[in-house]
């Protein structure tokens, strides 16, 4: 009976569950098996009944084996379920979206021993969020944008959807494919690539998803059917705060590859090449003196070429970035490595501007080291595109005001360090009363202006290390980062209902706003910064309920 029912239990694990399953094994801090896997699994995913037995970082690549480990073994540290989610291709190279819950379980003597993984298909949910017209809109937006980051590049630029799906791209893109745009939209870039790397393609693009960005060498067919070295990168579309596809930048590498193989059959043919790339090619010998410097520098940097040998080393790399370059180029020629390293260099015109050097050591017969071949490119527009994602992960776009994410790091980085100082801290939560009649009788957009004003009224309030941010709607809280007494606080609180009181003028309108707030001090036991919040949250609404346009402390 009790043999039956178990094969029972196992065929409803490997075949009556349509989710994917998998049981791992807790070998230790850091190190899991696959125990089982259901049949799901095999139909999906690229595992096999082989995987049984081995380790992550026996079945998967070293970048996805790394990945898993971190989050197996983030249930391991806390002994609680997690869920993320993630994308795959399956056998069949088809790309789905999945959410995955993790679940320990736990030995007599509460150890964990086991991680029992349920992978759940939500594939349809992203596509018809993908596909929506709000989404199609955003990248129509996105691509007016950012339209100087395509007409003006010479690298090959292809926008992407979440599926890898091309959706456009710039003369650059039709020069390097042989295709025309309306040949190549609705086609996954993976068509274009190499069989040998179509797997290492995926990878890519799959980490990219996951905010992992960075080049990758991949051979790409053009329309003649030959392949051609490119460097990809995958850069995420932002509009709006949200991610809605991705630049597929593709540098053609053919002539910097030739360089390279030039450069052993002669100095001449190199000069040829180098003459005639869009980066610059520098070389350095062995005593960090400029050998050679490619007439493209004026192009790209300002400079002459003539201008540059015979100058200190690295006279042109910002002092701050001197010593990551210094050490870029040691290690390599210790090391027969090559490096990539962004600096700021020194630009005629423009001043410091954010660079990338690709190096690559040379060695002579005798095996000794000879010259370093440097190829350097002009990367402002990236850091500028990086920056503005950071921006918009961190503050508000209405009010310019940092965000809850940007309040809720500074906060408790400062809340470690009072603790340390033995000083103390306040949180503050305000809102204004009834600001949904204001929306209601006047419109968003003139709600929008009110929260606009309240911001900057609020952020004349904040000085010195304390911090004024927006948590949506017409919330807001603030940091007092060195408090001692809650008059101190007090003051704080009366100085912004003061200056509240004025009336704000918006199109012609002028409208009275009253606020409340509600005040967490910092107790003696330690408490998060989250904990803290929730208790001014709550205090905030208790002074609603009592009388509004006042404050409440909560009590520690």
């Amino acid at each position: 009976m009790n043999e039956a029912a178990s094969l029972s239990f196992a065929r409803v694990l490997m075949e009556g569950i349509k989710e994917m399953v998998f049981v791992v094994k807790v070998d230790g801090a850091c190190s899991f098996t696959y125990e089982f896997i259901n049949k799901a699994v095999m139909e999906k995913a690229i595992l096999s009944p082989a995987s049984i037995g081995k380790t992550f970082d026996e079945v998967h690549s070293a970048m996805m084996a790394k990945f898993l480990n971190e989050k197996y073994g983030k249930v391991i540290q806390t002994n609680q379920s997690t869920s993320y989610e993630d994308s795959f291709y399956s056998i069949a190279n088809k790309l789905f979206y999945s959410k995955t819950l993790l679940t320990p379980l736990f030995d007599e003597v509460g150890k964990c021993t086991h991680i029992v993984s349920l992978v759940k298909d939500i594939t349809n949910e992203k596509i018809a969020k993908l596909e929506s017209k709000e989404i199609r809109e955003r990248l129509e937006e996105s691509s007016a944008r950012y339209r100087s980051l395509f007409d003006s590049n010479v690298d090959a630029i292809f926008t992407v959807d979440f599926d890898g799906r091309i959706t456009g791209g710039n003369s650059a893109g039709y020069k390097l494919s042989g295709f025309l745009m309306r040949e190549l939209a609705g086609k996954n870039f993976i068509e274009c690539v190499v069989p040998e790397d179509k797997e290492r393609a995926k990878e890519h693009f799959h980490f990219s998803i996951l905010g992992t960005i960075k080049d990758c060498r991949l051979q790409i067919f053009n329309k003649s059917g030959v392949s051609v070295g490119c460097l990809v990168k995958f850069i995420p579309i932002n509009v709006n705060s949200k991610i809605t596809g991705f630049y597929m930048i593709a540098k053609d590498m053919t002539e910097v590859d030739k360089i390279a193989s030039l450069y052993e059959a002669g100095e001449k043919n190199f000069r040829i090449i180098a003459e005639n790339v869009h980066d610059v090619i520098t070389l350095m010998d062995h005593h960090k003196q400029y050998l050679y410097v490619s007439p493209s520098s004026e192009n790209i940097f300002g400079f002459k070429a003539d201008h540059i040998i015979g100058q200190k080393p690295f006279y042109n790399v910002h002092p701050e970035d001197a010593v990551i370059i210094n050490d870029a180029f040691e290690q390599a020629a210790k090391n027969a490595s090559t490096y990539l390293v962004q600096v700021r260099l020194l630009h005629k015109e423009r001043g410091w501007i954010w660079s990338e050097i690709n190096g690559t050591p040379v060695f002579g017969e005798d095996k000794r080291f000879s010259h370093m071949v440097m190829v350097e490119r002009d990367i402002s527009i990236q850091k500028d595109y990086e920056s503005q994602l950071k921006h918009f992960a961190y503050f508000d776009s209405l009010t310019e005001l940092p965000n809850r994410r940007y309040f809720q790091e500074y906060a408790t980085e400062r809340l470690r360090l009072n603790e340390k100082g033995q000083k103390s801290l306040a949180v503050l939560i305000l809102d204004i009363d009834d600001f949904k009649e204001i929306n209601d009788q006047w419109g968003h957009e003139i709600g929008d202006a009110v929260i606009q004003e309240f911001g900057f009224r609020l952020n004349r309030c904040i000085d010195g290390e304390n911090m004024a941010a927006r948590l949506g709607g017409d919330e807001f809280v603030i940091l007092l980062a060195d408090t001692e007494t809650e008059e101190q606080v007090a003051e704080v609180a009366d100085t912004i209902y003061q200056v509240m009181k004025e009336p704000i003028e918006v199109q012609g309108l002028s409208l009275k706003i009253s606020i409340s707030m509600g005040i967490a001090l910092a107790p003696a036991e330690k408490v998060s910064i989250s904990v803290m919040m929730k208790r001014a949250d709550m205090a905030m609404y208790k002074a609603k309920q009592q009388e509004k346009n006042s404050f409440q402390v909560s009590p520690t």
